[in-house]
């Protein structure tokens, strides 16, 4: 019983919620809830007029028609657009610790992927939130994927276009990303 109790009281020390830390934790009833500040979940998202807006990117991007389809509900939206030999899917996550999954994300891609060149992130300048090493967006050329945060807001956006090298997917890939990013601000 006496080792059940140290047990108890060394994990309820964990969580980081002390002085000087990041998050707070604050009690409402007999629930337990943290706050981080800039993780709060927004309503927004990716909407059906955006995704028309990015089609139409696209298709001056590559010179190809495309056809879209969305789901606008955030705080999880979407936004697909195929044509031919085209694809390009674009996701918005917008809910609670959105920042947080995008950091663990690229975390757990180095971790996994360290033997495997084509698939370890690449620093994008110029998309994401400015930071040190450029490392709010991110480009796997394995995958052509491009993931960035901006605020609580992160993108995923997979970009396929036959016959484009990987630099020109990147390119299109990160031009789409600035004008969703610039979209969805408001």
């Amino acid at each position: 019983m006496l080792c059940a109790l140290a047990l108890m009281g060394a994990l309820g020390g964990c969580g980081g919620s002390g002085v000087g830390s990041t998050n707070s934790t604050a009690a409402r009833g007999d629930r337990f809830y943290h706050s981080y500040p800039g993780q709060q979940a927004t309503r927004l998202r990716i909407s059906g007029s955006d995704c028309r807006v990015l089609a139409a990117a696209l298709e001056r991007q590559v010179g190809v028609a495309v056809r879209r389809s969305s789901d606008p509900t955030p705080p999880n939206s979407h936004c697909q657009l195929q044509g031919r030999g085209v694809h390009v899917s674009i996701s918005l996550d917008a809910a609670y610790r959105a920042r947080e999954r995008y950091e663990n994300r690229i975390t757990e891609q180095v971790q996994f992927n360290a033997a495997y060149p084509d698939k370890v992130p690449r620093a994008v300048p110029k998309i994401g939130d400015p930071g040190a090493h450029n490392h709010y967006a991110s480009w796997i050329p394995g995958y052509s994927t491009l993931y960035a945060v901006r605020g609580n807001r992160w993108l995923t956006l997979a970009y396929s276009v036959a016959g484009e090298t990987r630099p020109q997917r990147l390119a299109g890939g990160a031009a789409l990303a600035r004008l969703a990013f610039k979209l969805t601000a408001r």
